[in-house]
Protein backbone atom coordinates (compact mmCIF):
# COMPACT_ATOMS: atom_id res chain seq x y z
CA UNK A 1 0.00 0.00 0.00
CA UNK A 2 2.57 2.89 1.18
CA UNK A 3 3.97 1.79 -2.32
CA UNK A 4 0.98 2.94 -4.44
CA UNK A 5 0.40 5.51 -2.23
CA UNK A 6 4.54 6.69 -3.20
CA UNK A 7 3.84 6.29 -6.73
CA UNK A 8 0.51 8.03 -6.41
CA UNK A 9 1.68 11.14 -4.52
CA UNK A 10 5.00 11.40 -7.28
CA UNK A 11 2.61 11.18 -10.27
CA UNK A 12 0.29 14.31 -8.46
CA UNK A 13 3.77 15.86 -7.89
CA UNK A 14 4.85 15.54 -11.48
CA UNK A 15 1.43 16.63 -13.01
CA UNK A 16 1.64 19.68 -10.76
CA UNK A 17 5.34 20.72 -11.74
CA UNK A 18 5.45 19.88 -15.34
CA UNK A 19 1.60 20.86 -16.88
CA UNK A 20 0.64 23.88 -15.05
CA UNK A 21 -0.40 25.42 -18.43
CA UNK A 22 -2.15 24.98 -20.87
CA UNK A 23 0.14 25.79 -23.35
CA UNK A 24 1.91 23.08 -22.83
CA UNK A 25 -0.43 20.68 -23.73
CA UNK A 26 -0.76 22.65 -27.00
CA UNK A 27 2.88 21.88 -27.90
CA UNK A 28 2.48 18.37 -26.57
CA UNK A 29 -0.44 18.30 -29.45
CA UNK A 30 1.73 19.93 -32.27
CA UNK A 31 5.60 18.62 -31.45
CA UNK A 32 4.17 14.85 -32.57
CA UNK A 33 1.31 15.77 -34.99
CA UNK A 34 4.62 17.25 -37.07
CA UNK A 35 7.21 14.63 -36.68
CA UNK A 36 4.18 12.58 -38.36
CA UNK A 37 2.98 14.72 -40.88
CA UNK A 38 7.40 15.18 -41.74
CA UNK A 39 7.54 11.58 -42.34
CA UNK A 40 4.47 10.92 -43.89
CA UNK A 41 5.78 13.09 -46.29
CA UNK A 42 8.60 12.64 -46.52
CA UNK A 43 8.40 9.24 -47.74
CA UNK A 44 5.36 9.85 -50.34
CA UNK A 45 7.23 11.48 -52.83
CA UNK A 46 8.69 8.13 -53.56
CA UNK A 47 7.41 4.75 -55.18
CA UNK A 48 5.86 2.78 -52.85
CA UNK A 49 3.87 0.71 -55.36
CA UNK A 50 4.47 -2.95 -55.68
CA UNK A 51 8.11 -2.29 -57.48
CA UNK A 52 8.94 -0.36 -54.22
CA UNK A 53 11.53 -2.20 -52.52
CA UNK A 54 10.17 -1.73 -49.25
CA UNK A 55 6.92 -3.42 -50.72
CA UNK A 56 8.85 -6.65 -49.71
CA UNK A 57 8.70 -5.57 -46.19
CA UNK A 58 5.07 -4.20 -45.61
CA UNK A 59 2.07 -3.24 -47.52
CA UNK A 60 2.68 0.28 -49.20
CA UNK A 61 -1.11 0.92 -48.63
CA UNK A 62 -0.87 0.63 -44.96
CA UNK A 63 1.78 3.75 -44.73
CA UNK A 64 -0.62 5.90 -42.67
CA UNK A 65 -1.42 3.02 -40.70
CA UNK A 66 2.23 2.42 -40.16
CA UNK A 67 3.53 5.74 -39.39
CA UNK A 68 0.72 5.86 -36.72
CA UNK A 69 1.45 3.19 -34.70
CA UNK A 70 4.81 4.06 -35.29
CA UNK A 71 4.78 7.42 -33.78
CA UNK A 72 2.31 6.63 -30.90
CA UNK A 73 5.20 4.43 -29.83
CA UNK A 74 7.49 6.68 -29.81
CA UNK A 75 5.98 9.24 -28.51
CA UNK A 76 5.55 6.97 -25.31
CA UNK A 77 9.41 6.53 -25.10
CA UNK A 78 10.18 9.81 -25.81
CA UNK A 79 8.28 11.33 -24.02
CA UNK A 80 9.93 9.68 -20.58
CA UNK A 81 13.56 10.55 -21.97
CA UNK A 82 12.76 14.26 -21.60
CA UNK A 83 10.82 13.28 -18.38
CA UNK A 84 14.11 12.11 -17.38
CA UNK A 85 16.26 14.60 -18.25
CA UNK A 86 13.58 17.11 -16.78
CA UNK A 87 14.46 14.81 -13.52
CA UNK A 88 17.87 15.86 -12.92
CA UNK A 89 16.74 19.07 -11.28
CA UNK A 90 15.87 17.10 -8.80
CA UNK A 91 19.02 16.94 -7.77
CA UNK A 92 19.93 20.53 -8.63
CA UNK A 93 16.87 22.13 -6.46
CA UNK A 94 17.84 20.15 -3.59
CA UNK A 95 14.75 18.19 -3.52
CA UNK A 96 16.34 14.96 -4.53
CA UNK A 97 17.92 14.97 -0.86
CA UNK A 98 14.28 15.07 0.57
CA UNK A 99 13.34 12.05 -1.72
CA UNK A 100 15.92 10.71 0.33
CA UNK A 101 15.02 11.24 3.90
CA UNK A 102 11.30 10.19 3.50
CA UNK A 103 10.48 6.55 3.83
CA UNK A 104 8.62 6.51 0.82
CA UNK A 105 10.26 3.28 -1.83
CA UNK A 106 12.66 4.83 -4.33
CA UNK A 107 11.61 2.59 -6.73
CA UNK A 108 7.90 3.98 -6.46
CA UNK A 109 9.55 7.49 -6.89
CA UNK A 110 11.19 6.61 -10.44
CA UNK A 111 8.08 4.32 -11.64
CA UNK A 112 5.61 6.99 -10.53
CA UNK A 113 7.66 9.93 -12.37
CA UNK A 114 7.73 7.93 -15.48
CA UNK A 115 4.30 6.63 -15.25
CA UNK A 116 2.82 10.63 -14.38
CA UNK A 117 4.82 12.41 -17.31
CA UNK A 118 3.39 9.66 -19.88
CA UNK A 119 -0.21 9.34 -19.60
CA UNK A 120 -0.19 13.45 -19.20
CA UNK A 121 2.71 13.74 -22.63
CA UNK A 122 0.32 11.09 -24.42
CA UNK A 123 -3.18 11.02 -24.16
CA UNK A 124 -3.27 14.11 -27.26
CA UNK A 125 -1.46 12.06 -29.59
CA UNK A 126 -3.33 9.12 -29.04
CA UNK A 127 -6.51 11.20 -29.51
CA UNK A 128 -5.07 12.64 -33.08
CA UNK A 129 -4.43 9.14 -33.73
CA UNK A 130 -7.86 7.56 -33.50
CA UNK A 131 -8.82 10.72 -35.63
CA UNK A 132 -6.51 10.19 -38.72
CA UNK A 133 -8.08 6.90 -38.55
CA UNK A 134 -11.44 7.80 -39.00
CA UNK A 135 -10.37 10.65 -41.33
CA UNK A 136 -8.66 8.07 -43.64
CA UNK A 137 -10.80 5.23 -43.46
CA UNK A 138 -8.44 2.89 -41.52
CA UNK A 139 -10.74 2.01 -38.33
CA UNK A 140 -11.82 -0.99 -40.25
CA UNK A 141 -8.17 -2.54 -40.34
CA UNK A 142 -7.79 -2.71 -36.99
CA UNK A 143 -7.89 -6.12 -34.47
CA UNK A 144 -10.16 -4.19 -31.61
CA UNK A 145 -9.88 -7.30 -29.55
CA UNK A 146 -5.97 -6.75 -29.32
CA UNK A 147 -5.89 -3.63 -28.84
CA UNK A 148 -6.17 -3.71 -24.82
CA UNK A 149 -3.19 -6.11 -24.22
CA UNK A 150 -1.01 -3.91 -27.10
CA UNK A 151 -1.76 -0.76 -24.92
CA UNK A 152 -0.82 -2.85 -21.39
CA UNK A 153 2.67 -4.32 -23.50
CA UNK A 154 3.52 -0.68 -24.80
CA UNK A 155 2.69 0.94 -21.17
CA UNK A 156 4.16 -1.44 -19.00
CA UNK A 157 7.38 -1.43 -21.37
CA UNK A 158 7.52 2.63 -21.48
CA UNK A 159 7.39 2.68 -17.55
CA UNK A 160 10.08 0.59 -17.26
CA UNK A 161 11.99 1.96 -19.77
CA UNK A 162 11.24 5.79 -18.01
CA UNK A 163 12.10 4.61 -14.66
CA UNK A 164 15.49 3.31 -15.82
CA UNK A 165 16.10 6.67 -17.21
CA UNK A 166 15.01 8.79 -14.24
CA UNK A 167 17.69 6.71 -12.34
CA UNK A 168 20.39 7.58 -14.89
CA UNK A 169 19.80 11.46 -15.49
CA UNK A 170 19.51 11.50 -11.37
CA UNK A 171 22.44 10.26 -10.62
CA UNK A 172 24.63 11.08 -13.28
CA UNK A 173 26.77 14.57 -13.38
CA UNK A 174 26.05 15.29 -17.27
CA UNK A 175 23.49 13.17 -18.66
CA UNK A 176 22.92 15.53 -21.37
CA UNK A 177 24.51 13.31 -24.04
CA UNK A 178 21.79 10.79 -23.30
CA UNK A 179 19.56 12.83 -25.13
CA UNK A 180 20.50 13.18 -28.21
CA UNK A 181 21.86 9.15 -28.68
CA UNK A 182 18.33 8.40 -27.52
CA UNK A 183 16.53 10.91 -29.83
CA UNK A 184 17.92 10.25 -33.61
CA UNK A 185 18.69 6.98 -33.20
CA UNK A 186 15.29 5.56 -31.61
CA UNK A 187 13.31 7.38 -34.40
CA UNK A 188 14.80 5.75 -37.15
CA UNK A 189 16.34 2.01 -36.18
CA UNK A 190 13.38 1.46 -33.96
CA UNK A 191 11.15 0.66 -37.01
CA UNK A 192 8.91 3.88 -36.82
CA UNK A 193 9.45 4.90 -40.08
CA UNK A 194 10.72 2.00 -41.75
CA UNK A 195 10.72 -1.55 -41.19
CA UNK A 196 13.46 -2.97 -39.64
CA UNK A 197 13.96 -5.92 -41.86
CA UNK A 198 14.82 -3.72 -44.21
CA UNK A 199 17.96 -2.68 -42.80
CA UNK A 200 21.09 -4.28 -42.86
CA UNK A 201 22.47 -6.35 -40.12
CA UNK A 202 24.19 -3.34 -38.23
CA UNK A 203 21.13 -1.29 -38.79
CA UNK A 204 18.90 -4.53 -37.07
CA UNK A 205 21.99 -4.49 -34.54
CA UNK A 206 21.36 -1.29 -33.20
CA UNK A 207 17.70 -1.23 -33.78
CA UNK A 208 17.87 -4.23 -31.26
CA UNK A 209 19.17 -2.24 -28.49
CA UNK A 210 15.57 -0.57 -28.05
CA UNK A 211 13.04 -1.89 -26.43
CA UNK A 212 10.93 -0.25 -28.75
CA UNK A 213 11.63 -2.30 -31.50
CA UNK A 214 9.83 -4.95 -30.02
CA UNK A 215 6.69 -2.98 -28.83
CA UNK A 216 6.08 -1.77 -32.37
CA UNK A 217 6.78 -5.45 -33.39
CA UNK A 218 3.75 -6.77 -30.77
CA UNK A 219 2.00 -4.07 -31.61
CA UNK A 220 1.40 -3.84 -35.30
CA UNK A 221 1.58 -7.85 -35.23
CA UNK A 222 -1.52 -7.98 -32.71
CA UNK A 223 -3.25 -5.22 -33.99
CA UNK A 224 -2.91 -4.44 -37.83
CA UNK A 225 -1.59 -8.04 -38.99
CA UNK A 226 -4.20 -9.55 -36.75
CA UNK A 227 -1.61 -12.06 -35.50
CA UNK A 228 -2.24 -14.23 -32.25
CA UNK A 229 -0.08 -13.70 -29.08
CA UNK A 230 1.66 -17.09 -29.71
CA UNK A 231 2.54 -16.48 -33.40
CA UNK A 232 4.52 -13.17 -31.49
CA UNK A 233 6.32 -15.12 -29.15
CA UNK A 234 9.45 -14.67 -30.22
CA UNK A 235 9.67 -10.94 -30.08
CA UNK A 236 7.66 -10.98 -26.53
CA UNK A 237 10.83 -13.08 -25.67
CA UNK A 238 13.19 -10.64 -26.65
CA UNK A 239 10.82 -7.86 -25.15
CA UNK A 240 10.67 -9.43 -21.52
CA UNK A 241 14.58 -9.91 -21.58
CA UNK A 242 15.34 -6.18 -22.28
CA UNK A 243 12.77 -5.03 -19.76
CA UNK A 244 13.97 -7.51 -17.10
CA UNK A 245 17.63 -6.13 -17.97
CA UNK A 246 16.45 -2.75 -17.83
CA UNK A 247 14.16 -3.46 -14.15
CA UNK A 248 17.08 -5.22 -13.01
CA UNK A 249 19.85 -2.17 -13.45
CA UNK A 250 17.37 0.63 -12.13
CA UNK A 251 17.69 -1.43 -8.84
CA UNK A 252 21.18 -2.04 -8.79
CA UNK A 253 21.65 1.58 -9.59
CA UNK A 254 19.27 3.06 -7.48
CA UNK A 255 20.46 1.09 -4.08
CA UNK A 256 24.16 1.91 -5.54
CA UNK A 257 23.23 5.68 -5.80
CA UNK A 258 21.78 5.94 -2.32
CA UNK A 259 24.86 3.50 -0.35
CA UNK A 260 27.19 6.28 -2.12
CA UNK A 261 25.20 9.24 -0.69
CA UNK A 262 25.28 7.84 2.67
CA UNK A 263 29.42 7.21 2.53
CA UNK A 264 30.33 10.27 0.71
CA UNK A 265 27.35 12.89 0.80
CA UNK A 266 27.15 13.27 -2.44
CA UNK A 267 24.42 13.09 -4.91
CA UNK A 268 26.56 12.10 -8.08
CA UNK A 269 27.37 8.81 -8.78
CA UNK A 270 29.07 8.84 -12.28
Amino acid sequence: MNWINGMWAEMVKSHQHNFHSKMIYLSLFFWPVLLFITSYFALKPFDLGSTSPIAEFFDPDDLMLFLLTGYLGYIFFWSLVQSAWQTSYERQTGTLELIFLTPVSRLAFVYGRAAGNLFEAVWLFSVFTVLMLVIVGGMQSIVWSALPLAFVILIVSAVIWGGFLNVVFLFSRDASFLFTILEEPMEFFAGIRLPVAAFPVWGKVIAYIFPLTFVLEMIRGLVVEGKSFTELLSPFAWLVGILSLLFLLTIILLNKAEKNAKETGNMVLF
